[in-house]
Formats: structure tokens, C-alpha cells, sequence
């Protein structure tokens, strides 16, 4: 389609921008993470207050500069695209071990998680990395809608004939009408700090997987994201066992 093909070589436009920045931001980036190493060392047992606020000064900046440089990394990913590996997945397996590796933040935030899988559901034809990274920024923007006063996280997986779909729902405040769109933007955030980069990642990522990312919100009621992806065809099971 052509709306499909203007995207594409708007992709493929931004893609050869964004190496060109990225080559021209890492270079100062390298050498001021080399040189506050050098201060970092050169003050590693402070004597002095002055000191020890120079190595703290040090270390802070050398957080900054690795900041700095995975979200360089993350839009070079987001608009070359990705080197997408199909399997057939246990998303079950995949999305459980993804709440346990977020349950202390969730904790922290005084957000409950609940996961209620279909057992219909618990194949999909993916790259487990992309997949994976792809629910996680979901369930990171979920928890940061929450921040203020807790909450609730809702992963639901469904089956269908030919696509398996993953809902990632929380009770945030939700996201006006007119934003919905515009947060699938890079750069666009509306959260203190944020890149704007988590939620077209996985939009992007999603894509590639031969998927579709979906948003439903209402403002003061929270917020759904609603995954498919496609299920693997019969012939290509995982080791040792077949698809459900």
C-alpha cells in the first residue's frame, strides 16, 4: 500500500539520519566517558572533601554518559530496524518470568500484578529477544502510569484461528484523546525524564514479528495495550514438544 511504502522510506531516511548521529554523538561521548574514568581512578581514595565530591561529580557524569549513549543505541535500533530470529515461543513461560523480574519494582510502586494466561494461548511464532523487550517497555509504561498512587497490572493472553493476543491493562489515569497517537512518536513523552522511545520500540518491534500493537485508554480508567502475533504453523514446533 502506499501509505505503507511512504513509511518505509521514511524509516529508511530517518535510519541513515540517525547513523550519522549516532557517529557524531558517540565520538565526544567516548572521550568524555575515557577521561572522567581517568578522574574517577585519579580520585578513587579521596582524602578531602573536595575530593570525594569530585569522584561523586565523576561517577554521576559517567551514569549520564552511559545514559546517553544507550538511548543512541535504542533510536539507531528503532529506525534500522531489527534482525528478527523466529521460534516458536512459550509465551506463557516468557511473559511469567517477565513479572517476576518486575515484581520489586512493582512492590516499590505498590502496583499488584496479575497474569491470566489461555492455555490456548501459549504458542506464538517470535524472536523470544524482541518479543520479550517488546512487553517489557509495555509493562514499563504501565508501571509509570502508576507512580502516583499504585494500582493495578492485568497481562491477559487469548488465543485465536491464526494470531495469539497478549493485554497489557493498568488503572492509571489513562491518556487523552488527542495524545494517543502522538505517543507512538520517538521523543514524545509525557512523563518527567522519559526518551520517548519505549512505546515505538514495541510498536516497531511488534510490526516486524509480523504483528499489531494496539492502544485503548480512557481518560481516569487506565490504559490497555493489546498485542497479536501470529501463532507457529504446525510443522515447527519447539524441542521435544508440539504446540498446543
Amino acid at each position: 500500500m502506499a501509505s505503507d511504502r511512504k513509511r518505509s522510506q521514511r524509516l529508511e531516511t530517518m535510519g541513515g539520519m540517525a547513523a550519522a548521529l549516532a557517529h557524531e554523538v558517540r565520538n565526544p561521548l567516548s572521550t568524555m566517558s575515557v577521561n572522567l574514568q581517568l578522574v574517577a581512578e585519579d580520585f578513587a581514595q579521596p582524602r578531602t572533601p573536595v575530593e570525594q565530591r569530585t569522584l561523586r561529580r565523576a561517577r554521576l557524569l559517567l551514569g549520564e554518559v552511559k545514559r546517553l549513549d544507550g538511548i543512541v543505541n535504542d533510536f539507531l535500533k528503532l529506525v534500522r530496524g531489527y534482525e528478527i530470529k523466529p521460534e516458536t515461543v512459550d509465551l506463557e513461560l516468557l511473559v511469567a518470568d517477565l513479572l517476576r523480574f518486575c515484581e520489586p519494582e512493582n512492590a516499590r510502586l505498590g502496583v499488584r500484578s496479575r497474569f491470566l494466561p489461555d492455555p490456548a494461548a501459549r504458542w506464538v511464532l517470535a524472536d523470544p529477544g524482541l518479543l520479550r523487550t517488546a512487553l517489557m517497555n509495555l509493562v514499563l509504561n504501565a508501571q509509570q502510569a502508576m507512580t502516583e498512587r499504585g494500582g493495578e497490572l492485568l497481562v491477559e493472553t487469548r488465543g485465536r484461528a491464526r494470531e495469539v493476543e497478549i493485554s497489557i491493562t493498568d488503572t492509571g489515569p489513562g491518556i487523552p484523546a488527542d495524545l494517543q497517537e502522538r505517543v507512538f512518536r520517538p521523543w514524545f513523552s509525557t512523563k518527567e525524564g522519559g526518551t520517548g522511545l519505549g512505546l515505538p520500540t514495541a510498536r516497531r518491534i511488534v510490526e516486524e514479528l509480523a504483528g499489531e500493537l494496539q492502544l485503548h485508554s480512557e481518560v481516569g480508567r487506565g490504559t490497555r495495550f493489546t498485542v497479536r502475533v501470529p501463532r507457529p504453523p504446525p510443522a515447527l514446533p519447539p524441542a521435544g514438544e508440539a504446540p498446543a
